[in-house]
């Protein structure tokens, strides 16, 4: 037989044994079993659950009341922090947008020449218009 039958023979057998092992019910048991072929990969997990007869699950009851949680030693509650309302402003005015011209000064610029070197070329000056916006009241 090979690696991949005699693996999955050991690993069924071990479920096997594990299910008779452990008290079958389905809300207190799982069981996972991995396999991996050719890398010698196995895994096997048993959480059997659970921590008694509970009526609803993740709170401790006692006699149809849930009990009081113990807090350790120097437990601070969590602050509690008051907002005050937002204030709400409305605007009095409004935005507006204004073309300027502005001159910008001649500068060197690093370019590629047609062969591919690096060179500097000047660039003279030149008039720009750029977008102002201003808030007017």
């Amino acid at each position: 037989m090979n690696t991949m039958k005699h693996t999955a023979i050991f690993g069924a057998a071990i479920v096997a044994v594990l299910l008779l092992a452990v008290p079958a019910r389905a809300d207190r048991v799982s069981v996972g079993l991995g396999v991996g072929s050719g890398g010698g990969f196995f895994a096997l997990g048993i959480n059997s659950g659970g921590r008694g007869p509970t009526r609803h699950p993740g709170r401790f009851h006692h006699h149809g009341r849930p009990m009081p949680h113990l807090h350790p030693f120097g437990y601070l509650p969590p602050p509690v922090i008051i907002a005050p309302p937002p204030v709400v402003v409305a605007p009095r005015g409004y935005w507006r947008e204004r073309e300027e011209r502005v001159w910008l000064e001649g500068c060197w610029v690093e370019a590629v020449d047609a062969y591919g070197r690096r060179c500097k070329q000047w660039q003279p000056g030149r008039w720009e218009i750029r977008r102002i916006r201003e808030w007017v009241e």
